[in-house]
């Protein structure tokens, strides 16, 4: 693809995520000329056959315009977003942001807690000794002796240990005493409820069991039904480390999304 197809396929999908209407020649033209670039419809017209038969855009069946192919949406945003630092993120801002622009999101984090002992009880119970508050577990000899060798480690280091060894048990109870999670934009999520099979999809987002298997990045029709995107992504609220998720239309301006709950710096 051209270098000024590609600037104007880039141009294109903007507009539409703007809008969210078909776009024609004449009102990308338009749309143009507000940014001072001046292109001809006609160009525009002969730009727009050649991404057709790219499969980059489609003709609308309610109008002269067209919109951008799944697949041109999803180069969008992989070409997009970029994920390799954490955004610092201002949580009062998610919740107006979430429904302006969409887009569910969630946001997990750790309230801290260090692991000072574990107690066998009369060898039918393993009691995990957090400070201000304990978890009780059923014995288990091996699981005692691997506990043992992480006393003094802070609880999301042991969940994240206790993931690497399969012991799901240990990981779910830590979850359920020292993970928060933050919900914005629920109503979203009612999309996913109306496609088929996603009825167990939305629990999971809900119960955070989602999140835990999901790895740093983007992710579309593999974990979520077609024309959704997911986004993983390391964050920064409060001066903690902590994990976002994102949920919502590939046609939903993220972008958009994440300039709105971007902390200012002062």
């Amino acid at each position: 693809m051209g270098v000024k197809k590609e600037w104007l396929l880039d141009a294109f999908i903007k507009t539409y995520l703007y809008s969210h209407a078909p776009v024609g020649s004449e009102s990308l033209r338009l749309a143009l000329q507000g940014q001072a670039v001046q292109i001809s419809s006609a160009t525009i017209r002969n730009y727009f056959k050649q991404l057709t038969s790219e499969g980059a855009i489609c003709q609308s069946h309610s109008s002269g315009g067209r919109i951008p192919t799944t697949k041109a949406l999803k180069d969008y945003w992989r070409s997009k977003l970029d994920l390799s630092t954490p955004l610092e993120v201002d949580l009062d801002k998610l919740q107006g942001a979430s429904e302006c622009y969409g887009i569910f999101s969630m946001v997990e984090r750790y309230q801290r807690a260090i692991l000072e002992a574990v107690h066998n009880h009369a060898g039918q119970f393993l009691i995990l000794d957090f400070g201000n508050t304990q978890a009780l577990l059923p014995y288990n000899k091996k699981l005692e002796g691997f506990l043992k060798d992480l006393i003094g480690l802070e609880c999301k280091a042991i969940q994240e240990l206790a993931l690497s060894v399969c012991a799901t048990s240990l990981a779910k109870k830590i979850d359920q005493l020292y993970q928060e999670k933050l919900y914005f934009g629920l109503c979203v999520l009612g999309q996913l409820i109306q496609k088929r099979g996603a009825q167990g999809l939305f629990r999971q987002i809900l119960e955070g069991s989602f999140l835990r298997g999901l790895k740093q990045g983007l992710h579309f029709e593999k974990v979520l039904p077609l024309g959704f995107l997911g986004v993983v992504c390391p964050i920064k609220a409060g001066g903690e480390q902590q994990r976002m998720l994102c949920v919502g239309g590939l046609e939903q301006d993220f972008e958009g999304f994440y300039g709105a709950i971007r902390r200012l710096s002062i």
